[in-house]
């Protein structure tokens, strides 16, 4: 039982220092719960930036790293795992209670499926379209906010863009 009280103190000290540690002036917090649907974070000309973690009950996960090596993609519970011939840095991964963690840097994550969580932590765009075949297409929640409904589209390629952090202008000194 002390073992037990020790490591839970323990994890209240190191987990919110943990979490401090990871924002930088500027970063925001998007947080997904239970979403079903279409969810994109970054694109291609504005890729998302900083650390990302989730799990996905159902579906398929393709990653874009534009930057090669600038951070570290893991994903785990895969059923298949595919490296685009034409552009090695995008792999599609499909299969059910996929985890994934984005660990600094810049990318472009795509979800299609069922039971999307994650917390970014970070600047940039995410993209989000609910299922409208499911009564209840989950909620999502920016910087520590209230939880909102994750809207349904019925026309295709629409979704409702959500920012999250604010970029910081380049440096100006010569």
């Amino acid at each position: 039982m002390r073992r037990l009280v020790f490591t839970l103190l323990c994890g209240l000290v190191v987990v919110p220092a943990a979490l401090a540690s990871t924002r930088a002036a500027g970063d925001g917090v998007l947080e997904l719960k239970s979403v079903d649907g279409n969810v994109t974070i970054g694109t291609i000309a504005q890729p998302a930036k900083g650390a990302l973690w989730g799990q996905m009950d159902n579906g398929r996960l393709t990653i874009v790293d534009p930057v090669v090596g600038d951070g570290a993609v893991f994903v785990s519970g895969w059923d298949t795992r595919v490296v685009k011939d034409d552009d090695p840095k995008t792999i599609v991964y499909t299969g059910h209670d996929l985890h994934y963690r984005v660990t600094g840097g810049k990318y472009k994550l795509a979800f299609v499926g069922y039971g999307i969580d994650l917390t970014a932590v970070g600047v940039g765009v995410a993209y989000l379209d609910g299922d409208d075949q499911v009564p209840d297409p989950g909620y999502y929640a920016r910087d520590s906010g209230k939880w909102t409904p994750v809207p349904v589209f019925l026309v295709p390629r629409l979704s409702l863009p959500v920012s999250f952090g604010t970029p910081t202008p380049p440096d100006q000194t010569p």
